[in-house]
């Protein structure tokens, strides 16, 4: 597993694009201004979901291109099985996505700086938000041969779920029906938790993690058990 575990960071290196965008794109987030400074930045929190979205998609591509080139073929013939290589890139990207997390918020508390009351929750909706996103990509990849038509689909896909889910807008303005609708997505209670952190509801926020925990249980052990082949 720690093979694995180190050839996530010597490929993540030879991706020069994917490097600027984890770097890079919580800046260009924070530059965003708001109206009002003084109160918790929902909406750059918002935005840096659908951050984390793409950056977990395109880090977790490895998988894909694994099954492009055979090489889970030769995987399997080797001493690595195949909870070890699963496990192993999992634990990489995981950690991958905790430094872009960390480096975000804080850089967001010095840009807002409106206290811990908010930026407590609020990080720990950020860092369970990036590892359902990591278990929601290893799923993604599952079914696909091809990373264009992966990431054709995705980028329609995750687009549509930080709208629908309320990432984009507050929950306030979405329709009833819409929102029934979208209590099924994850971006959903992603949104509604860091809505309920700005007002203070732990419970409401204890309740989100918990779902999200859910989903990413659910993308696990259904992608961990199709074919990589």
């Amino acid at each position: 597993m720690s093979a694995v575990f180190a050839l996530v960071f010597k490929r993540l290196l030879s991706q020069r694009f994917t490097l600027l965008m984890w770097l890079g794109f919580p800046l260009a987030v924070l530059v965003i201004p708001m109206f009002d400074d003084t109160q918790p930045p929902v909406g750059p929190f918002g935005l840096f979901g659908l951050v984390i979205m793409f950056t977990s998609f395109l880090i977790s591509k490895q998988i894909i291109e694994d099954r492009q080139l055979r090489t889970v073929v030769r995987i399997a013939a080797s001493p690595i099985s195949h909870r070890d290589y699963l496990l192993g890139h999992l634990l990489g990207y995981a950690l991958i996505m905790t430094v872009q997390v960390i480096l975000f918020v804080v850089i967001s508390a010095w840009r807002y700086p409106t206290g811990l009351t908010f930026y407590l929750p609020a990080s720990a909706l950020l860092w369970v938000f990036s590892l359902m996103c990591v278990t929601l990509a290893l799923f993604w990849h599952t079914f696909f041969k091809s990373f264009n038509t992966s990431l054709s689909i995705f980028s329609i896909g995750a687009n549509l779920m930080a709208v629908m889910g309320g990432m984009m807008f507050p929950l306030s303005v979405m329709p009833d029906r819409m929102r029934s609708v979208a209590v099924i997505l994850p971006t959903y209670w992603f949104a509604f938790g860091l809505e309920e952190a700005a007002r203070n509801v732990v419970s409401s926020v204890l309740l989100s993690l918990a779902i999200l925990v859910g989903f990413g249980i659910i993308f696990i052990t259904i992608g961990s058990k199709r074919s990589y082949e």
